[in-house]
């Protein structure tokens, strides 16, 4: 049975169209009503990113998920992503810990590195440690979750001496934890630590998608872990009633976003900015981002699950400053018609 989140990033964007934007208290407030859904839909995961120093208004994911452990009973409650090298990992252990307390086990942790090299300059580190400090962030984090008086010495924080976490996490031996990767190299670290993985599927083309997976596969069987990977894939959705409707709806606000991302990511203007076919053929094979009719939406999805392996997929829909009736309307399309079907893939 698939399992299947609901994710916001918590971008904060004018509507391209009126150069409206809206304020940060109503962007929260649309935030709170849209993973407030996700419960009584049927959703598996509420997902929630992490951004600094941008137009995006959540920087600090765990508050907004502690908020929603005292709101839900059955949803897990994930980052997608913390940025881990941006943090201590100790702090990190303790917040998670705690979500992982007040929810009754129902805490994710999903890590990345980040795709700004700013955003490491403005927390004083060099981003050309990011790997690095990713990689002793999460042996750290796990051995602080499964050891009691821990002694650890690293490169990038001082040493522990002897020191036991509080809160104990309620998941044993610790909560999940999935990492991000966009190449079949960056997916060797979490096999090797037994972790699963988080696929963006706007980060690369579909036929990237199998040999990343599959070099994921491989590296773990490597390991003689006792548990089985879980692979979550993450991807852009808009659905209304028909496909016309829907395609001519995305296009006026998908273009624009992306090319804005893709300026920040790459340090570029967004008029010279380029985006790739996954991107722009909205509608055609090999589009990454699931639009159109109900069926339309649902063919594309079964499309990327079957090429990820995934076991959990991620809906996220509300980006871009689009106007927020449409957002809500085709996630309630989503639930209605789509999400039930998904349950049913393999």
């Amino acid at each position: 049975m698939m399992q299947q989140g609901l994710c916001t990033l918590g971008d904060h964007v004018a509507d391209p169209l009126t150069g409206q934007r809206t304020s940060q208290a109503e962007r929260h407030s649309n935030i709170f009503e849209y993973l407030s859904r996700a419960e009584p839909l049927g959703f598996d995961t509420i997902v929630v990113g992490e951004h600094h120093f941008s137009d995006f208004i959540m920087s600090v994911p765990q508050l907004f998920l502690a908020w929603f452990a005292a709101k839900t009973e059955k949803v897990r409650l994930a980052t997608g992503v913390t940025l881990l090298p941006h943090h201590d990992p100790v702090r990190l252990a303790e917040d998670f810990a705690t979500l992982d307390v007040i929810s009754d086990g129902r805490a994710e942790m999903w890590v990345g590195k980040g795709v700004e090299p700013k955003v490491y300059q403005h927390f004083g580190q060099n981003a050309t440690d990011a790997v690095a400090r990713q990689q002793e962030g999460l042996e750290l984090l796990l051995r602080l979750w499964t050891e009691r008086d821990l002694h650890w010495h690293g490169q990038f924080r001082a040493p522990l001496a002897g020191i036991t976490l509080q809160p104990r996490p309620v998941q044993q031996p610790h909560l999940p934890v999935y990492v991000s990767c966009s190449n079949p190299e960056a997916t060797i670290v979490p096999a090797k630590l037994g972790l699963n993985l988080v696929l963006t599927g706007l980060a690369f083309d579909l036929e990237q998608l199998k040999p990343m997976v599959s070099r994921y596969h491989q590296e773990w069987g490597k390991c003689g872990h006792s548990h089985q990977p879980k692979i979550s894939l993450l991807a852009h959705c808009h659905i209304a009633e028909s496909s016309q409707a829907a395609l001519k709806h995305l296009a006026q606000y998908q273009f624009s976003f992306q090319r804005w991302v893709f300026s920040k990511r790459f340090g570029m203007a967004e008029k010279d900015v380029e985006l790739p076919p996954r991107i722009t053929n909205l509608g055609a094979q090999e589009c990454v981002i699931a639009v159109g009719s109900p069926q339309q939406v649902l063919d594309k999805i079964a499309q990327l699950c079957e090429m990820s392996g995934c076991d959990r997929f991620i809906y996220q829909g509300d980006y871009g400053g689009q106007p927020w009736p449409r957002v809500m309307q085709s996630l309630e399309l989503y639930g209605q018609h789509v999400l039930p079907e998904v349950s049913k893939l393999a």
